[in-house]
């Protein structure tokens, strides 16, 4: 079992599980939650806002959680998946989360890994690994040199370039070296959806995910710091945020003027 991050276009198959979630509803894109209450009770994630597979919303503690006293927990050897709908199939999209997981010590073939995008995995020797796909279900791995933490969350940031089917990591805001990687799989047209699977070494935590066309605030081209929005809101997982809007030659949308100003005034 692999410990690996995977994002990609067609319906999520668990496939080292042997299940198919074919019949689960997918969810609109963007998308962000920080697992709390009231979107996310404690107990099984199964069929919670859309996820699925096998880990639990847990009562965290203070090292396995980002903001908030709720993160995701993912049961050893599993996988957890979500999948979208309305996902962009041109330009780019920003993958941003807070997370932990346990490692592996060899490093899989990218060809039995199935259809995917971008594809990450934690190597208890070489640290973060990024798969630089060829585009036509193969690549190589390039290892960030940033070691897995094992204190704490790291915050890991995927940046997706539909238009050039090209991707880059970030980790804890710093651009992991050697990308922009390749698609793995250069068919995919469209972000619709993550599977999270953990190894046999151990259990993974996320917290604060999201899915968005919003530039991160630690990019130069960020428009506004949203960081704070994670501490004023609740229930953020149930309506999608109007302001994920993405800068278009250096111009703030009027869209996102309003949306701050009702925010501000309190509507």
């Amino acid at each position: 079992m692999r410990a690996a991050i995977k994002l990609h276009l067609v319906h999520l198959t668990a496939s080292l599980l042997g299940v198919l979630v074919f019949s689960l509803p997918a969810v609109g894109y963007p998308y962000r939650t920080s697992f709390e209450a009231p979107g996310f009770n404690l107990g099984a994630i199964e069929g919670q806002d859309g996820w699925t597979g096998i880990g639990q919303i847990q009562d965290a503690s203070p090292s396995l959680v980002n903001r908030g006293t709720q993160s995701l927990e993912i049961s050893q050897t599993s996988t957890v998946s979500r999948s979208f709908v309305n996902g962009p199939s041109s330009g780019k999209v920003y993958i941003d989360g807070f997370y932990r997981g346990p490692t592996i010590s060899t490093l899989p073939s990218a060809s039995s890994l199935g259809e995917g995008s971008s594809i990450l995995v934690f190597h208890d020797t070489q640290g973060i690994v990024a798969l630089n796909g060829d585009g036509v279900g193969g690549g190589t791995w390039v290892s960030s040199g940033i070691p897995v933490s094992t204190s704490g969350l790291q915050r890991i940031t995927i940046c997706q370039d539909y238009s050039s089917k090209t991707w880059e990591l970030y980790i804890d805001q710093v651009l992991a070296p050697g990308g922009p990687f390749g698609f793995k799989d250069n068919s995919i047209t469209q972000f619709n959806g993550i599977d999270i699977e953990t190894s046999d070494s151990g259990k993974g935590y996320l917290d604060d995910f999201s899915a968005t066309n919003a530039v991160p605030e630690f990019f130069d081209n960020a428009l506004f710091d949203f960081s704070l929005e994670w501490d004023h809101e609740t229930g953020m997982n149930e309506t999608p945020l109007d302001w994920d809007l993405a800068p278009v030659d250096d111009q703030v949308d009027g869209r996102d003027l309003l949306e701050l100003l009702n925010r501000v005034l309190g509507q």
